[in-house]
């Protein structure tokens, strides 16, 4: 069954360099419709979102340069007749691709909006998470947790790494740094509102951290890129409780505001390790599905995948040493 659909507008001049990139193709999933009295002429496409990157990186190719087209993709929910070639149906089945990168980008670029929305419920969704840390009440804090937008930002920065495209590096880190810092200001302004002992369980800070602490976010991080890659991001709710960004971010501030000095350098630490760790879970699993930029040598796709990959996991492999000699005893802060 066909589940995507293109439409391709192009100057009727152009129809045959795009036609010729879909000769791979049955002859039955696409057809071109008549010029209009402008000269230009649409082109239907039917296909499978495996071979759908395929063929928007062949039509970009020939089309480099040329204006007055356009390309829009759409999914489809049911097509007729329904494929009887039991081969080409298992082919689909198997073939565990991700979606196209353009689709991966238009999905995860909302998250790095920089909106009056995105500062306000960070603030929002630290103040929750604080109050519900003071009051040990842990099903307020895990609403907090699915309401705080932290996650996506760190997924569009490992997204850019993989397909080289720095202006979004940019926009990620721009996001991810406004919103650390608005969960800082409110977890410490209202550590002078509300009243706090330090005897909260949630809020304990005072021990060695461990290396589930990389762990669990190395998990979560590459759950949540299998499920930006897949289409799948209504599943990231629950990604981002897994994730645990904020519970550490509000501690900071509260700790921070109180005098807790070496309490909240610890949450802080445990805010820097889960970034780093999703970051690098996220590149893994965008590497491993086969999302990659058209070419790399590009102005906009100059960075090297290696170098990022290589540089995430030596910055993690570091924080995860430092974590395992201090729950040993090798190094410890007073």
């Amino acid at each position: 069954m066909a589940n995507r659909l293109i439409q391709i507008i192009a100057n009727e001049e152009d129809i045959d360099r795009i036609t010729g990139c879909l000769q791979d193709l049955r002859s039955d999933d696409w057809h071109t419709l008549p010029a209009g009295e402008d000269g230009r002429q649409a082109i239907m496409v039917t296909l499978d979102k495996v071979d759908m990157q395929n063929v928007l990186d062949s039509i970009s190719e020939v089309m480099d340069g040329r204006e007055g087209w356009s390309l829009h993709a759409l999914p489809t929910e049911a097509s007729l007749p329904e494929n009887d070639d039991e081969e080409e149906t298992e082919r689909v089945a198997r073939a565990e691709q991700a979606n196209a990168r353009e689709e991966i980008y238009s999905d995860i670029r909302q998250g790095t909006a920089l909106t009056v929305n995105y500062v306000v419920l960070t603030a929002l969704a630290t103040i929750v998470a604080a109050i519900g840390m003071i009051q040990d009440q842990v099903a307020v804090v895990i609403g907090a947790m699915v309401i705080a937008p932290l996650l996506g930002p760190i997924l569009a920065f490992a997204f850019a790494n993989t397909v080289g495209t720095f202006s979004l590096m940019l926009i990620a880190l721009r996001a991810l740094g406004v919103g650390l810092l608005v969960a800082a200001i409110a977890g410490i302004a209202l550590s002078f509102v509300v009243p706090f002992n330090g005897e909260s369980d949630l809020l304990d800070y005072s021990g060695d951290l461990s290396l589930m602490t990389v762990a669990l976010p190395l998990a979560s991080g590459a759950a949540a890129a299998l499920m930006v890659a897949g289409g799948q991001t209504s599943g990231l709710v629950g990604v981002m409780v897994a994730a645990a960004l904020l519970p550490p971010l509000s501690a900071s501030g509260l700790l921070l505001g109180n005098g807790h000095y070496v309490e909240a350098l610890r949450a802080a630490s445990t805010v820097i390790i889960n970034i780093a760790a999703i970051n690098l879970a996220a590149l893994a699993v965008f590497w491993i599905k086969g999302v990659r930029p058209r070419r790399w040598e590009t102005e906009n796709n100059a960075t090297s995948m290696r170098v990022a990959l290589g540089s995430s996991a030596a910055v993690v492999a570091l924080m995860a040493l430092a974590v395992f000699a201090s729950s040993n005893g090798w190094m410890w802060i007073e």
